[in-house]
């Protein structure tokens, strides 16, 4: 049981790394420089300007020093600040936290109450017609 458990949280290794790569990388393919999408608020801003932020947030770096310096932030939950108002986006997430895992919370219960007594509706009466709709009903659900 032990070794299972070792293997699984080695296995996390590997997973972490490819979901911080892949969303490394889908944040860079994005059109444009992320200074041009701060900066398109302000009209006129110098090239000496928009030089400062790329090496206030590292984009005049290699790629691979930009990917190692951004998970050693994301270790220790240091988002930066908000480009609307400059708060920083740990609080940001705090304030909308709560609310967000009580949607959560209600729409699993919500889904328990109609999915356990589906299930059970339909195991008893399996091959019926409420069974092959209520599979149905639950196939489109899953692939909306």
């Amino acid at each position: 049981m032990i070794g299972y458990i070792v293997k699984r949280l080695l296995g996390l290794v590997p997973t972490f790394i490819g979901i911080t790569v892949i969303t490394f990388v889908v944040i860079h393919l994005a059109p444009g420089k992320i200074t041009d999408q701060s900066m398109t608020l302000r009209a006129k801003v110098s090239l000496e300007a928009r030089e400062k932020l790329e090496k206030l947030y590292n984009l005049d770096k290699p790629i691979h020093i930009q990917y190692v310096l951004w998970v050693r932030r994301l270790a220790v939950l240091d988002f930066g600040n908000s480009f609307v108002d400059q708060r920083p986006v740990i609080e940001k997430i705090g304030e909308r936290l709560p609310v967000t895992l009580m949607i959560n919370i209600l729409s699993m219960a919500l889904i328990f109450l109609v999915a356990i007594p589906i299930g059970i509706a339909s195991a008893i009466r399996r091959g019926s017609f409420f069974d092959r709709s209520s599979t149905l009903f639950v196939f489109v659900g899953f692939a909306t």
